[in-house]
Parts: structure tokens; C-alpha cells; sequence
């Protein structure tokens, strides 16, 4: 009975300190401007760019030579106080061949995605479309750029009574009116395009009526928020004062679908202390920026544009996280820790390839030099026969290795990783940046084949690139066991892993909410061993496949955001593909060998979509998102060197670049590792010279880290007078 009580109390507690944050999220008045000295233009329609350096006003007269299109230089971006309204610009929209019709009325402008394309629409239905050489370009617009009058009326193809707003989703697919003719009768009609941002191409699909909300007065503009789950709808009191006029939101559980709609609250409306109705209004600076045209007689005067700051992107009522984009990211640590411990662990394989066929440096051999030549043919038998017995290195080619002789390696292996995913339709773009450290350790088994076990720990952060200062911190600790399997005329090279993750959600610095993991799974690759030309030219291909298991979490948002995201447990698979071909070049020297290396291969994602599930604590509603994949077709490529020295010390650094094709998404690693092999540090050597009265020396050297310990005897063999000598030798080396 006590632990339920407890329980109770515990859950009583829980939801009195969520509304902590309750109250809506309101944007920030920071100051206002007068776009003109004359009254002029009416503020019925606002735009910026991208970038923030210039603005677009549309004009509410339709008198003759008054149908204008105002622009204005904003020095500082987004600076609403740095306008330039004595220099803007003037552009007509008459004598065209398709102008738009009425007089007074509302009309509206927008751009298509990459600003090549801008639209002026007329609430009377009739529509003016311009083709820009230059992205947002308007002063460039003439008859030259007009694309062909259509003749349609949108009122009438439509079935809307008045067009007081224009939106398109991201993609151009879909369109959407604002129809506010009456007061305590306006709605939003959806258009679904079969070809992108192409007005006659429509079909009316859904009506969503803005009465239940509560919108009582005229609605005159609409937006989205950048990835079309939340949805802006504003009221004018149409010219009347001391009235407040609000900004509906709502929430869409499928993006740019009205059907979807769930009404989630209002903003009064208030600019400098006063009511104010938003006749026009735009966002802008990635959502952080919010200005506002209003026609208003009131203190402020007419005709005048309030710009906001918000505290979060798009952040009126609500605040919400880049949800998309930070499932996306932990879908892309998880692959990338499946990479990071892979790509390791092949670059082990590729030593032991380099080695397989080559005595160590430091295992017993035979130095036989001689110089008559009627004994010189029995060199080459006679030094393999000796190096065949005393041979110690753990060789895939050694297929009875002595017992004694079986040694285990060690080698560290680190990792710097620095990259790029590029943005999507629903995703942010996201700096990447990765470090690991892994150390193994291998040896030849009884059976002939090559087995081994790793240990990788990982760090990976993940930077969001928006307005919310959103990040993720990753750490990974992954266990692997990999096996290669040695054939006449190739290579089968196998690893099994499992990783542990933990992932730290955090806003400004600050933790908002932790999620673990953790992951299965397991690689292939496939080699020739035959080398084609000089450079040895290895054909080759490779496979990942990977399932991992995200925990469910809730990401409590920014201090103050009336946020709080419950996110279900994720399970997904991920996998890839590749196929190209290595190079490795090997120089000797005295005392070392060099490995030039790389290798160029094309990588398919078979990753299939990913169904990310969640619900905010504010409607209690379940939204599934679909996380795809950033890019099908890849490419990598690698470089490097390898140094190996008489100690059996090794040391190689190598650059990689992971580039997608599809996008501008990439990665760039450097890749070092250390490694040493133990073995006897012995060298037996026999020397004949005939040439120097036959004389025959017989050593044996053994090595002691920096120390050298050298026993040798010498004997001339058809000397008159025997010449025997024998000695011990120490050295060192600093």
C-alpha cells in the first residue's frame, strides 16, 4: 500500500511541475518601421529572402499605375532598422499582358523553393507568373519573363470566394488559399499539384474550416513552419482599433496535410503595446524572425511592419525541437559507429594482407653470401629451407605453424572524423564530427586461420545547423571478433560487433534528454589475392549490416518552450554495399619497408525507411515521422602510407573521404594506427666468401629491445695455418 501511494504521489508531482512551462510561447516586439512616407505601399503582402537582404512589399491600391511591387536593401540581414526606404525600388506589375485585376483589393506574393519563380496573385482570382534568371531577382521581371497568361480564374477553377493568402509546401506540390470573405466564415482550401509549382495543374483536395478555433474576423494570411508540421493562420480586425485580433496555430501529424490539422491554441496579437491585426506577415532567419504589415489607425500610424524575434524557431504558442532532424542524426551515429569499427578493423586485414607473404624483420633467417658461382644455386634452397624452420611470424600462408612460435599481436588503431550531412525536405543539415580510439589484438590458430578481437571507444557530436542550437553528444563502446579465412586464390575477411550507446540530447549546451542503445552487428568483404601490375591492383567488395535498438525518451525542450517530446523506442536496420578495388605498392629499404595504400570504391545504402514514432505533451497525439535515407549512391576513397621497421613496430596514417552522390553530404577521416609484432628477435647467419681464402663465418644475433647481443666464430677452411676465431659482441641502440 506504501509503495503505491508513493507511486501516486510521485505521478501527482510529475504532472504539477509540467505546467511549469505552461503558457504559450509569444514572440518578442523588438521595433517597428514605416516602409514609406506617403501611405504607400499598403502592406497587404510581405517576402523575404533567404539571407535576409531584401524585402517585398505588395501594394493594397489597384488603381491604374499604383500595381507595384516595392523593394527595399536591408543592410544589416533581418535589421528591419537598416531598410533603406528612400532608395527602394518601384516595380510595376502592369503592362504585362496578364495583370491582375481589381482595384483595392489584396493580393499576394510568393517564390517558389529556390526563388527562380515568383507568383503575384490577386484575391479577384487572377494570377501573374514571372521565370527569374536570378533567384529573387524581381526588379528583373518584364514582359520578356512573364510566362504565358493561363486565362484561369483560381476563384472559379478552385471554388473559393476570395484568395486573401497563398502558401506552397517545400516541394511545390501542393498549394493552399486562405479564403476569408466574411468575417466568422473563412476556411483554407489545400490544392494538391500533379506538377510542381504549377497552378493549373490542381485538384481541390480538402477544406480546413478555422471557425471551430475560434476565428471570428477576417483571415488574411497563412504559412508553415519549414518542414509542414505546424500551421499559422492570422485575423485582421479590418481596420477597426482596440480590438485583438490573434495568430492561430495548429499542428499537422503528416506534413502539408490539412486533413491533419489539430488546433493547438492563439497569440494575441500586440506590437508596441497596442492590439495590432495582421494584414500581411512573413517569417523569417530560419523561422527566428516574424514580421508583421498591419493597416491599422492606430498609435504606431498605417501602414506599418513590426518585426519579432522568437525564442525558438517558428515560436508562437508552441516551441518544438528539430524532431526530424534529431531522429535523423541518431539514426546517423548509429551507422556511423557500425562504420567507424569496420572501417578499423578492415585496416587490420589489409596489414595482415601486406604481410602474409613476407618474413618479419625481426624472425629468424639465413644470410647466405655467397660468391662462387658454382655454389651460388644452392643459396635460394638452402636460405628458404632454413627460413621455412625458423620462421615465426603469424603468416596466413603458414599452415603448420611450431606451437611455441604462435604468438599474439597488438596494434591501436585511431580515428578523426569530420563531415557533412546535407539538408532534406524534413531535415536540417548537420555537422558531424567523430573520434574513436580502438586497440586488438590477433594471432594465427592450430587450423591455419587468423583470429582476433577488438575493443572501440567512440565519441560522436552531432551539430544541428538551425536557429534552436540544438545538438547531440554520443559515446559508443563496441566489442568486436573477426576471423580471416585464407584462400589459394583469395581472401574471406569476416568481423561480429556489438556497440553500446549513449546519446545526449542538448539545447544552448544544456542536457534536454539522454537516450541509450545498442547494436548488432556484422561485416564481409571479399578479395582477390592475385595483384594486377606494378601497383598491385586488388579487386574487392564488401557488406555491412547492422540492427540496432534505440530506449524511448522524452526531450523536455529549451527552458521555457512548453515542449516536452515522448519519443517511443526505435528499432531499425541499417546496410550497405560496396565494390572497387585497393592498391598497395611496397618499397624496401635497409632497415624498414614502405607501404604506399589505398583504395576507391562505390558504397550503396540499402538502409530502408525508418518509422520514427512520438507524441507532445500538449495534445497527447501520436505522430509518425519517416526518416529516409540521405543518400543511395556513395563513393570513398582512401589514401595512405604504412611504415614498418626492424623493432616490429608499424605506424601508417590514412585519408579518407566518404562523398554521396546524390547530395552534398560527406565525410573526411584520418585514420592512424599502431601496431607490434611480438616475435624472436633472432637472426642466424651463415657467410661463405671463396673469394677471401675461403673463409666461413658463422653468427647468431639476438635482439633485446635496444640492445644487441652477437656471438660469432669464423674458420678458413683450406688455410695452411687454421684461423679460428670466435667472439661476443654487444651493442645498443638509442
Amino acid at each position: 500500500m506504501k509503495i503505491k501511494l508513493i507511486n501516486f504521489v510521485l505521478f501527482i508531482l510529475f504532472f504539477a511541475f509540467l505546467p511549469a512551462q505552461a503558457g504559450i510561447v509569444e514572440p518578442v516586439y523588438k521595433q517597428l518601421k514605416d516602409p514609406g512616407t506617403d501611405d504607400l505601399p499598403s502592406t497587404v503582402s510581405l517576402q523575404i529572402t533567404p539571407n535576409g537582404k531584401k524585402m517585398f512589399v505588395l501594394d493594397h491600391l489597384g488603381n491604374a499605375g499604383t500595381k507595384k511591387v516595392h523593394i527595399y536593401d536591408l543592410t544589416t540581414p533581418f535589421d528591419l532598422s537598416t531598410m533603406d526606404v528612400t532608395n527602394r525600388l518601384n516595380i510595376s506589375l502592369e503592362g504585362h499582358g496578364d495583370n491582375l485585376l481589381g482595384n483595392n483589393d489584396n493580393k499576394d506574393i510568393e517564390f517558389n523553393n529556390d526563388g527562380t519563380k515568383v507568383f503575384f496573385f490577386s484575391e479577384y482570382g487572377s494570377l501573374q507568373i514571372h521565370n527569374l534568371t536570378t533567384p529573387y531577382d524581381v526588379a528583373s521581371i518584364s514582359s520578356s519573363t512573364l510566362v504565358a497568361d493561363d486565362g484561369l480564374n483560381y476563384k472559379t477553377k478552385y471554388s473559393v470566394d476570395d484568395i486573401k493568402g497563398v502558401e506552397f509546401n517545400n516541394d511545390g506540390t501542393k498549394m493552399f488559399f486562405v479564403n476569408g470573405k466574411t468575417a466568422g466564415a473563412t476556411d483554407i482550401a489545400q490544392i494538391n499539384l500533379s506538377t510542381p509549382f504549377d497552378p493549373t495543374s490542381g485538384i481541390k483536395a480538402y477544406t480546413l474550416d478555422t471557425e471551430p478555433a475560434g476565428v471570428f474576423k477576417h483571415t488574411m494570411e497563412v504559412s508553415f513552419d519549414d518542414d509542414g508540421t505546424r500551421l499559422y493562420v492570422s485575423e485582421t480586425n479590418n481596420n477597426s482599433t482596440g480590438l485583438t485580433t490573434y495568430m492561430y496555430v495548429y499542428k499537422l501529424y503528416d506534413p502539408f496535410e490539412l486533413s491533419s490539422a489539430n488546433f493547438v491554441g492563439k497569440w494575441p496579437i500586440k506590437g508596441n503595446g497596442n492590439n495590432i491585426s495582421a494584414y500581411s506577415w512573413t517569417f523569417g532567419n530560419n523561422g527566428m524572425k516574424l514580421y508583421i504589415g498591419t493597416e491599422d489607425l492606430n498609435n504606431d500610424g498605417d501602414d506599418i511592419i513590426y518585426e519579432y524575434d522568437l525564442t525558438c524557431p517558428y515560436g508562437i504558442v508552441i516551441c518544438e525541437s528539430e524532431t526530424a532532424s534529431v531522429a535523423s542524426a541518431q539514426v546517423e551515429i548509429a551507422k556511423n559507429v557500425i562504420h567507424q569499427n569496420t572501417s578499423s578493423i578492415f585496416k587490420r586485414f589489409e596489414w595482415l594482407r601486406r604481410n602474409e607473404n613476407k618474413t618479419n624483420l625481426n624472425s629468424h633467417n639465413l644470410k647466405l653470401n655467397i660468391n662462387n658461382p658454382i655454389l651460388a644455386s644452392l643459396t635460394n634452397k638452402l636460405q628458404s629451407s632454413f627460413k621455412d624452420l625458423k620462421y615465426t611470424q603469424a603468416s596466413l600462408k603458414t599452415k603448420k605453424p611450431l606451437n611455441d612460435k604462435r604468438k599474439w599481436s597488438s596494434w591501436i588503431h585511431g580515428d578523426i572524423s569530420f563531415g557533412r550531412r546535407g539538408d532534406t525536405i524534413s531535415s536540417k543539415p548537420k555537422g558531424i564530427s567523430t573520434k574513436g580510439i580502438s586497440i586488438g589484438t590477433d594471432k594465427l590458430t592450430k587450423n591455419g586461420n587468423f583470429l582476433g578481437f577488438a575493443m572501440r571507444y567512440g565519441d560522436d557530436d552531432v551539430d544541428i545547423k538551425s536557429a534552436t542550437n540544438e545538438e547531440l553528444n554520443s559515446e559508443s563502446l563496441s566489442f568486436n571478433i573477426y576471423s580471416q579465412l585464407p584462400g589459394n586464390t583469395s581472401n574471406l575477411n569476416a568481423l561480429l560487433g556489438l556497440s553500446f550507446l549513449n546519446i545526449e540530447k542538448m539545447v544552448s549546451g544544456n542536457t534536454t534528454g539522454k537516450r541509450i542503445g545498442k547494436q548488432i552487428y556484422t561485416a564481409l568483404s571479399y578479395e582477390e589475392e592475385k595483384n594486377y601490375n606494378k601497383f598491385d591492383i586488388i579487386p574487392y567488395g564488401k557488406a555491412e549490416l547492422g540492427i540496432t535498438q534505440l530506449s524511448a525518451y522524452t526531450d523536455y525542450g529549451a527552458e521555457g518552450a512548453n515542449n516536452a517530446e515522448i519519443h517511443e523506442r526505435l528499432t531499425f536496420r541499417t546496410g550497405n554495399a560496396s565494390a572497387g578495388f585497393k592498391f598497395d605498392h611496397t618499397l624496401y629499404m635497409d632497415e624498414s619497408r614502405l607501404s604506399r595504400n589505398g583504395f576507391l570504391e562505390y558504397v550503396f545504402d540499402f538502409t530502408p525507411d525508418i518509422d520514427h514514432r512520438y507524441k507532445n505533451h500538449i495534445d497527447n497525439v501520436t505522430v509518425e515521422n519517416t526518416i529516409k535515407r540521405y543518400s543511395s549512391n556513395n563513393i570513398k576513397g582512401n589514401i595512405g602510407f604504412e611504415s614498418f621497421n626492424k623493432s616490429g613496430y608499424t605506424f601508417a596514417l590514412n585519408y579518407e573521404r566518404f562523398q554521396s552522390l546524390d547530395n552534398s553530404a560527406h565525410t573526411d577521416s584520418l585514420l592512424f594506427k599502431f601496431g607490434k609484432q611480438k616475435n624472436e628477435n633472432t637472426n642466424f647467419d651463415v657467410i661463405y666468401d671463396p673469394l677471401k681464402n675461403n673463409n666461413t663465418e658463422i653468427s647468431y644475433l639476438k635482439n633485446y629491445d635496444n640492445f644487441n647481443l652477437k656471438i660469432k666464430s669464423n674458420y678458413a677452411m683450406y688455410s695452411k695455418i687454421p684461423d679460428y676465431g670466435a667472439g661476443i659482441e654487444l651493442s645498443a641502440t638509442f
